[in-house]
C-alpha cells in the first residue's frame, strides 16, 4: 500500500520535482559551450545514471558496452531531432487524418574509423537502410596535421544530411 504522502502527490508535483532535480544535475558539462551550432544532450536523470555506470571503475566490459550503446542511441536520436522536417498528413488504419511530419531529404552516416564504428549500430537502429561511409584520419607525424588516409563514402553524399560518427571513448585505464 502506498504511503499517504505518495497517495496525495499529483502529477504536477512529480513533474516539478523531476524538473528541479534535472536542473541541478550536471554530469558532463563543466563550462557553457558558446556556439549556437553545438547541442548538448539534456542532462536527464536517465543520462546521468547511464554515465555513472560507464564511468564506474567497477563496471565490467559487457555492461560498459551495453550502457555506452544506450547513450549512443540517445545521442543519435537527439541528432535526428535537429534535421529538417516537413508536414506530412497520413490516413490512419481507422480512416482518420493524422497531421504528422517526415524528414526532409535523405541522411547518411560517416564513421571515423575506428571509434566511429561503435556508433553505426545506433544509427542503424534509428534509421532503416541508412547508408554509412567511412573515413580514416590520422595525424601526420611530420606536420602534426590531420591527414585523410582512407575514404569510402556514399556516391550521393552531396545530396544527403551527414551524421558524423565519432565518439570519445575512454576506459580510464
Amino acid at each position: 500500500m502506498a504511503s499517504k504522502a505518495m497517495q496525495h502527490a499529483t502529477t504536477k508535483d512529480v513533474v516539478e520535482s523531476y524538473e528541479r532535480k534535472a536542473q541541478s544535475l550536471k554530469a558532463t558539462l563543466s563550462v557553457e559551450v558558446p556556439f549556437e551550432n553545438v547541442h548538448v544532450l539534456p542532462q536527464t536523470p536517465q543520462l546521468i545514471a547511464l554515465l555513472s555506470i560507464i564511468r564506474n571503475k567497477e563496471t565490467d566490459r559487457a555492461d560498459f558496452i551495453f550502457y555506452s550503446n544506450r547513450i549512443i542511441r540517445l545521442l543519435v536520436e537527439e541528432g535526428l531531432n535537429h534535421l529538417p522536417v516537413v508536414e506530412h498528413d497520413i490516413t490512419t488504419p481507422v480512416g482518420r487524418i493524422y497531421n504528422g511530419l517526415m524528414f526532409q531529404g535523405k541522411i547518411c552516416g560517416v564513421s571515423i574509423m575506428r571509434a566511429g564504428e561503435a556508433m553505426e549500430q545506433g544509427l542503424r537502429d534509428c534509421c532503416r537502410s541508412v547508408r554509412i561511409g567511412k573515413i580514416l584520419i590520422q595525424r601526420d607525424e611530420d606536420t602534426a596535421q590531420p591527414k585523410l588516409f582512407y575514404d569510402k563514402l556514399p556516391e550521393d553524399i552531396a545530396d544527403r544530411w551527414v551524421m558524423l560518427l565519432d565518439p570519445m571513448f575512454a576506459t580510464g585505464k
